[in-house]
């Protein structure tokens, strides 16, 4: 007969089976405890024959284990039902101690048994934190790790500048060796033309025009010398200027442009904003062409569009105080010529390269002490732009005021 510690189990497998058959679908039961489900409480000579269904029905064991309770069928129950590792042992322990005769605890025991309990809970809420903190601590080893690895990559990276910046020192070096022997090149070169040129002029105060002092040197022949050295100077100054680039370090600019700021009650994306830069004196407007246009009338051909767009800033800069260089992308179309006094001039794209960087370069190149707008509503080109310090506005604002 299968143990009284089976009892709690037994009674749910039957509870379990019953739910099932009522369940809409239903779910059949195992066909061994169809004849049982007419029972409120299984009968001692059942037991065995539902401890036997739950042995061999894997998948009705699975449901009454999905629908138990350790308070409801104890510790014994659920390792019979869950079957993990060493189930097999902790029930043959738990029906060893049953065998036992049964007392009524007392109530030291019934404290004893509480205890237990208690005890039981901490050491599981112990093995938890445990278990966190080794979480953590790994989490902390693979940080360090990895903070290991960065710093070798700066020091890495230290060594190459350090590296970098001792050959720079070299070539300096040597560029400034350089300078020194191509300057007193340039030197002995200057004053062979000086004296050249005051043979010339000594023949031409004579009226010489054929033959030399002392009639060895011809004056064709002084001149063609002065000319080989006029341009063997002009190479010289050329590779001069190099050299004492090379040999100067880069000079910090001291000067930067920074963007006019939002007046108080204006809008950055309104008209009113737009109508206030384009008022500014001196401003200059870059504007990135087909950006414009083709937000204004796309269905047009791009000589038209283009044609349209400069009959409108020609219009708008007659009326405001900047003047207009719009970029258009395509380096195999004839620019028109600019009319004087205009205020707009049109160019386009070198071969290969996109309006966009030609604006974004102009920004940088013009003087830095001039206010500038760039028109666009392209992402890079205003961002680019905005980093050279320039004003910007979307193509719409610029449409407002055409």
């Amino acid at each position: 007969m299968a143990s009284t510690l089976f009892d709690p189990i037994l009674d749910l497998a039957l509870a379990v089976a019953k739910k099932g058959k009522r369940a809409k679908p239903s779910v059949a039961p195992p066909a061994r405890l169809v004849p049982m489900l007419k029972f409120t409480k299984l009968p001692d000579k059942a037991k065995d024959a539902v401890l036997d269904v739950l042995d061999t029905d894997d998948e009705f064991r699975a449901r009454v284990a999905d629908a138990a309770d350790e308070r409801a069928v104890g510790r014994t129950g659920m390792a019979y039902l869950e079957r993990g590792e060493g189930w097999e042992a902790f029930v043959n322990q738990m029906l060893e101690a049953a065998d036992e005769p049964i007392i009524e605890p007392s109530a030291p025991s019934k404290k004893a048994a509480h205890q237990l309990e208690v005890a039981e809970r901490a050491r599981m809420r112990a093995e938890e934190e445990l278990a966190e903190l080794r979480d953590r601590v790994e989490l902390l080893e693979q940080t360090e790790a990895g903070r290991g690895s960065e710093h070798a990559a700066l020091a890495a990276e230290r060594d190459e500048l350090a590296k970098a910046n001792t050959e720079l020192a070299e070539q300096r070096q040597r560029a400034v060796s350089e300078l020194k022997r191509t300057e007193e090149l340039m030197a002995r070169h200057i004053a062979e033309r000086k004296r050249l040129e005051a043979v010339v002029e000594t023949m031409t105060a004579a009226q010489l025009s054929t033959t030399a002092v002392g009639g060895a040197v011809t004056d064709a022949e002084v001149r063609s010398t002065i000319e080989l050295l006029e341009g063997s100077m002009a190479d010289m100054s050329m590779q001069l200027a190099a050299l004492r680039r090379a040999a100067t370090p880069e000079r910090v600019p001291t000067a930067r442009r920074v963007a006019l700021p939002v007046p108080h009650g204006l809008l950055d994306d309104s008209t009113e904003y737009a109508e206030y830069l384009l008022s500014v004196p001196n401003m200059a407007v870059l504007v990135d062409g087909y950006n414009v246009t083709k937000l204004a009338h796309d269905d047009w051909d791009l000589n038209r569009q283009r044609d349209w767009l400069d009959q409108g800033l020609r219009t708008l800069a007659a009326r405001v105080a900047a003047t207009f260089d719009v970029v258009f992308d395509g380096a195999d179309v004839v620019a028109p010529a600019a009319r004087r006094d205009s205020g707009v001039r049109i160019r386009f794209s070198p071969d290969g390269v996109e309006a966009d960087d030609v604006i974004i370069d102009a920004v940088a190149a013009i003087d830095q002490t001039r206010p500038i707008t760039v028109v666009s509503s392209d992402k890079r080109v205003r961002s680019g732009a905005a980093k050279s310090g320039a004003n910007v506005l979307f193509s719409a604002q610029l449409l407002a005021l055409i």
